[in-house]
């Protein structure tokens, strides 16, 4: 038993490995969820995706909150970071700190490969062939997330085939577009599985093979693939993509096939407020809809129709015409009534009704009033700093899927290992807050050297300080007047276990005899406060002896004019009685 522990998991499992065993795996679970084949999006009764993009555009609070998360997102672009410092080329462990040798296997380290990133910053930084650049891209995609809950980031890919073979050498990646999550679809068994389905030639796309046909292209003779996406859009004829030729990506509601998109959960809600918009269009444009008749109650009909037609010339020739009537009843009966056919925009609450849909939507989102240039109830500065916290906090989570899945996937097609691409934070610090970040960062390092490691500055471009500890050996740290790692070699203060170290004379600085001739002269500098200017006069105890106290006649705000005394004896009752007569003389509230 002890034998087996000491081996680890790894060791058994490779001891496993080379014996005669079979092997059985744990049976996957069975969940017929879907149909095999091309699987299409869950939407709900009557809507389509067109109609998700129709009212993403028509609808101006929806438009408003998706183009300030597109903002903010990519506001400031990206870059290229190291994914370690050192990394084994035995076992593949990562280190973030520079050092010569693996600690875990003590095999050969090595740095990034910068070559790895020429390529992918020429593709990046150039166009495609619809003469988008690389951020435009993504801007779609986050589009596409926020509407349908679903992106398509599809890699362009040169194969490159051995002539006497006719198999793929080596493949790179052309360029990288979007595509429309309208047309797009996946590809799945029952289970949700990518692929099982069709099989298709790399080279001749035309050419389908089915589960249980022939595996090889009747033209070129390569193995046919598994398709895993479709496109069915493409001429009348469906396009069918390989495995790492599309990445697909979903934000609010990830699963094994597509997301459930966030304009067909509050649809009514944005309808809501297009049909709102569309009645304050046509009220002041056109004014078809009236507010109400009159009803004129008259034994003669004809009479009142031609006097209000009258009437209606002479306002078309002076709309300043005031209209005076007399109708004459017989029966002495008569009556002028209105009749209301819808109520007022008051009477309604059409601006309460309109603000409670805007911040529901806005919520889902997490895009803060203050962001939409609605200050008008944001509540004081605090309230603001909150709102704009919240809109951060949704800013960095949408970064994240970009951040963590997206460019890992396409950097992994591309080839790189040691570099990733990542989005910069939405709020840029000020260089106050920045500058004071690196001053503790070099005051870390400090304390670091004192014990017994070495600080080296890592090289980040134009980002903060960073520094990598390496762990220096006992000898080479006392000589540097450090103190090695797990502290002096000695008892306390470099003296012997057992022996204090001599007292100073009464009145001077501890260690003015003793301690500062046990340490290294630069461990003495560091333990020892420095001397301050002005050290005797402003309450700072230095090397040079005890300071003064400090007296303050001078009113400081809010307080009254008077001597206070900050540090020293407490003064005398003469002293106390000349004050009290020195306050007495000043006038009132001076």
């Amino acid at each position: 038993m002890a034998d087996e522990t000491e081996r680890g998991p790894i060791g058994r499992f490779i001891d496993a490995i080379r014996g005669p065993f079979r092997v059985r795996s744990t049976p996957e679970p069975q969940m017929p969820l879907y149909t095999t084949g091309i699987q299409e999006p869950v939407l709900a009764q009557g809507i389509t995706i067109p109609a998700l993009y129709a009212v993403s555009h028509e609808n101006l609070i929806l438009r408003t909150v998706i183009s300030k998360l597109q903002q903010e997102i990519f506001r400031r672009g990206y870059y290229w970071e190291k994914k370690f410092q050192k990394k084994c080329v035995e076992c593949d462990e990562e280190f973030q700190f520079d050092l010569d040798v693996c600690d875990v296997c003590g095999g050969e380290v090595r740095g990034p490969d910068p070559h790895q990133t020429t390529y992918a910053k020429w593709l990046l930084k150039g166009e495609n062939s619809m003469e988008q650049g690389f951020m435009q891209v993504m801007f779609e995609l986050e589009k596409d997330l926020n509407v349908v809950d679903d992106a398509f980031l599809i890699l362009v890919k040169d194969y490159y085939i051995d002539p006497d073979s006719g198999e793929i050498q080596h493949y790179r990646i052309r360029e990288v577009i979007r595509g429309d999550p309208i047309f797009m679809r996946i590809i799945s068994d029952k289970r949700g599985v990518r692929g099982g389905r069709y099989k298709v030639c790399p080279i001749h796309r035309d050419q389908i093979a089915y589960p249980g046909q022939e595996e090889k292209c009747t033209v070129c003779g390569n193995h046919m693939q598994d398709a895993h996406y479709a496109n069915m859009a493409g001429s009348g004829k469906t396009q069918y993509y390989l495995e790492g030729e599309v990445i697909h990506i979903s934000k609010y509601s990830p699963s094994k096939l597509y997301g459930r998109s966030p304009v067909n959960t509050m649809w009514r809600q944005a309808m809501t407020l297009t049909a709102m918009d569309n009645y304050m269009y046509t009220a002041y444009q056109k004014r078809r809809t009236p507010k109400g008749i009159i009803s004129v109650t008259t034994d003669n009909l004809e009479s009142m129709k031609s006097f209000w037609k009258s009437v209606d010339e002479k306002m078309e020739r002076d709309p300043h015409y005031i209209p005076k009537v007399g109708i004459e009843s017989q029966t002495g009966r008569g009556g002028v009534n209105w009749v209301k056919f819808m109520d007022t925009l008051e009477e309604m609450q059409y601006t309460a009704v309109r603000d409670e849909i805007r911040n529901r939507i806005a919520a889902y989102y997490g895009v803060s009033s203050i962001f939409m240039v609605d200050s008008g109830k944001s509540g004081g500065l605090g309230n603001e700093g909150m709102q704009i916290l919240v809109t951060n906090r949704a800013v960095e989570f949408g970064q994240k899927v970009y951040t963590d899945i997206l460019f890992p996937r396409m950097l992994r097609e591309m080839g790189i290992t040691d570099w990733k691409i990542t989005l910069y934070p939405n709020e840029e610090e000020d260089e106050i807050t920045r500058l004071r970040r690196d001053e503790m960062e070099v005051n870390l390092a400090q304390r670091m050297q004192m014990l017994g490691y070495k600080p080296e500055l890592l090289e980040e471009g134009d980002r903060d300080i960073r520094f990598s500890y390496r762990k220096l050996p006992p000898e080479e740290a006392m000589q540097q007047g450090m103190m090695p790692p797990g502290g002096p070699p000695m008892g306390a203060m470099g003296m012997p276990p057992g022996q204090m170290p001599p007292m100073a004379p009464q009145g001077g600085p501890i260690g003015a005899t003793g301690l500062n001739q046990q340490l290294p002269p630069n461990m003495m500098r560091q333990m020892m406060p420095p001397s301050q200017p002005g050290g005797e006069g402003v309450g700072i105890r230095t090397p040079r002896g005890p300071a003064a106290p400090q007296r303050r006649t001078v009113g400081g705000s809010g307080s009254p004019i008077s001597s206070v005394q900050q540090r020293g004896p407490q003064p005398s009752q003469q002293e106390q009685n000349s004050r009290a007569l020195m306050n007495a003389r000043r006038f009132r509230g001076a």
